[in-house]
């Protein structure tokens, strides 16, 4: 199955953008994601390349659900598409909880983090995630990453295959 991630611009508080799947009998899924600041595809504290990768189901025990484990690419490696709520850039003071990965969810809200300071925050993310995993089914899927145009960093390079 075909999973599409576009982007907006990129903010402290993370990249928000929108997952769309369709499946074969025409039924679209779309929520809502959450993914660290661009930073140059720096391991641990910027979002990925906009790019396609392979995806399949895998099991979390961290996280105790199933998650889209996506194929390392890019100097990059253990990037998921999980559950969680924060994707902000540390050296602002925000909090994060992904490296790398993409989080789902409903909606954007504002929660309070560990240091007790009110954040974006992406809502709903374990119901989602477990949405998406069903909808997409096992097998091999591919995820594209883009953004919406006049978004992209100046530094992202071109979308590679």
């Amino acid at each position: 199955m075909n999973i599409l991630i576009t982007r907006q611009a990129s903010s402290p508080s993370g990249t928000p953008g929108e997952l769309t799947v369709t499946n074969s009998q025409g039924q679209t899924l779309i929520c809502k994601t959450l993914e660290l600041p661009w930073k140059d595809n720096q391991p641990g504290i910027s979002c990925i390349m906009a790019d396609s990768y392979k995806a399949t189901i895998w099991h979390s025990d961290h996280l105790d659900c199933d998650v889209l484990r996506l194929q390392d690419k890019h100097g990059r490696k253990d990037c998921l598409i999980h559950c969680g709520n924060f994707a902000g850039d540390v050296s602002h003071g925000l909090e994060t909880q992904v490296h790398g990965c993409t989080l789902v969810g409903s909606s954007y809200g504002t929660l309070t983090n560990d240091e007790g300071q009110a954040q974006t925050a992406i809502l709903n993310s374990r119901v989602t995630l477990k949405r998406i995993i069903e909808f997409v089914g096992q097998g091999e899927h591919t995820v594209e990453y883009r953004w919406v145009p006049g978004c992209a960093p100046e530094t992202q390079p071109q979308e590679q295959s």
